[in-house]
C-alpha cells in the first residue's frame, strides 16, 4: 500500500466533508462519547458522521484531531489491515 495515497484519500475526504449539505438530526453527542453507529444500508448512519464532523469543525476543532477514511474508496481496493502498521 503506497502511503502517499492514503494521504490522498484523507486529505480528499478532509476538502468534501463540509461541502456535503446534511439535514441536521436531532441527536446530542457527548462531548467525548465513543460510539459505533449500525443499520441498515442507507439509513444515515454516514450523514450522522458527516454532521458530526461538521459540527466539531464549527466549534474549532481541527481536521489534525479527526480522523475519517472510507474504506469503500475504489482507490483503496486490495488494501489489506497489514498496511496500516
Amino acid at each position: 500500500m503506497d502511503k502517499n495515497l492514503l494521504k490522498t484519500v484523507i486529505a480528499d475526504n478532509q476538502i468534501e466533508i463540509p461541502r456535503y449539505k446534511v439535514i441536521p438530526r436531532d441527536f446530542t453527542f457527548e462531548e467525548f462519547g465513543n460510539y459505533v453507529f449500525t443499520g441498515i444500508r442507507r439509513a444515515g448512519k454516514s450523514y450522522l458522521l458527516y454532521q458530526r464532523m461538521q459540527q466539531l469543525l464549527a466549534q474549532g476543532v481541527q481536521w489534525e484531531e479527526m480522523l475519517y477514511i472510507n474504506f469503500e474508496d475504489e482507490r483503496l481496493t486490495g488494501m489489506k489491515a497489514e498496511d496500516l502498521n
